[in-house]
């Protein structure tokens, strides 16, 4: 089937993923520092405090009320998603605390949030460290915070024109279609994925200049933005390089919340180390465009193009430079 890249693109655009970013500023911008934005400060994906011999990292994610509809698929999620934040900065987790409104949740779907709870624990290898619970009724609320430590963090500079944009994500597991949610955790050994997720932390070690950022909600291309909102840098993405997972189609898997997927932006020399060390680690890592002068992404397709969106003049959280 045809897809008309206009019409593909301004979906994405109205995704509930990528349009509820924009509150985020209304509630951060008096807290955020464009020089602390790659050092784990506020607008980044887990927050940063030095500490003898390295840094102190906090993650803080709600879960979406959708996603009780299959409560253990959300109580996997809700470690997956707070985990995925440490890594994303270079560190590697130690622990989860959770904030729960039960509201009028059943025992049953209780018993299988927990489960699936549990299981990403001991997928991670981390340990729940406490929280906070409540009782009122309505409509349950639940909040996840992850700690972790970092020697070093994934802190590159400002994206430079013609820095490659790579697309990292584990391309075998399970659709939740209509989540948007795609789940590369169950049914797969802790090993896989904790190898992949160790890349991240090595090339912080490393000292190799990277942005990262991880896919959440507002996809592929909602992420990118994200990215490079506060540099106020523009790209290029190549649809056509984007490897698309079987059984699930372009569109769905651009506005899809992957549990192990990266954004990277990376000088050409480290985009080639950054490849082979994902490749080694089992995971797809792909060139999918680069960065460019400007503000605007701009996306092709087969032999269309069209501009995705302005990370000035229209940001998705309102924490950039253009703002």
């Amino acid at each position: 089937m045809h897809i008309m890249l206009d019409e593909l693109l301004e979906g994405l655009r109205r995704h509930p993923g990528l349009t509820r970013k924009a509150v985020v500023g209304l509630w951060a911008s008096r807290f955020f520092s464009k020089e602390e934005w790659t050092a784990g400060g506020v607008g980044a994906d887990a927050g940063a405090v030095p500490v003898p011999g390295g840094y102190l990292l906090v993650s803080a994610e709600g879960i979406f009320p959708e996603l009780l509809a299959d409560p253990g698929f959300a109580g996997l999620c809700a470690v997956t998603v707070a985990v995925n934040d440490i890594y994303a900065v270079g560190g590697r987790p130690l622990g989860i605390v959770a904030v729960v409104f039960a509201g009028d949740i059943d025992a049953d779907d209780r018993e299988r949030f927990l489960d699936g709870f549990e299981d990403g624990l001991a997928h991670y290898g981390i340990q729940m460290l406490g929280g906070h619970t409540s009782p009122e009724a309505g409509l349950p609320s639940i909040s996840v915070a992850a700690v972790g430590y970092a020697t070093a963090l994934i802190r590159g500079p400002s994206p430079r024109p013609g820095d490659r944009l790579l697309l990292v994500c584990d391309l075998e597991g399970t659709a939740h279609l209509d989540l948007f949610a795609w789940d590369a955790v169950t049914g797969h050994p802790p090993e896989r994925t904790r190898t992949m997720l160790e890349v991240l932390p090595r090339l912080a070690e490393e000292g190799v200049r990277v942005v990262c950022r991880d896919i959440s909600n507002p996809g592929i291309l909602g992420t990118c933005a994200m990215m490079l909102e506060p540099f106020a840098a523009g790209a290029r993405v190549d649809l056509d390089a984007v490897p698309v997972p079987p059984g699930v189609t372009l569109d769905w898997w651009l506005a899809a919340h992957p549990s192990f997927g990266f954004i990277l932006a990376a000088p050409p020399e480290v985009a080639t180390c950054a490849r082979e060390a994902f490749a080694a680690a089992g995971a797809s890592c792909t060139e999918v465009g680069e960065t460019t002068p400007g503000t605007m992404i701009t996306v092709t397709l087969g032999d269309e193009r069209a501009d995705f969106m302005d990370v000035a003049g229209w940001p998705v959280t309102g924490l950039g430079r253009g703002r």
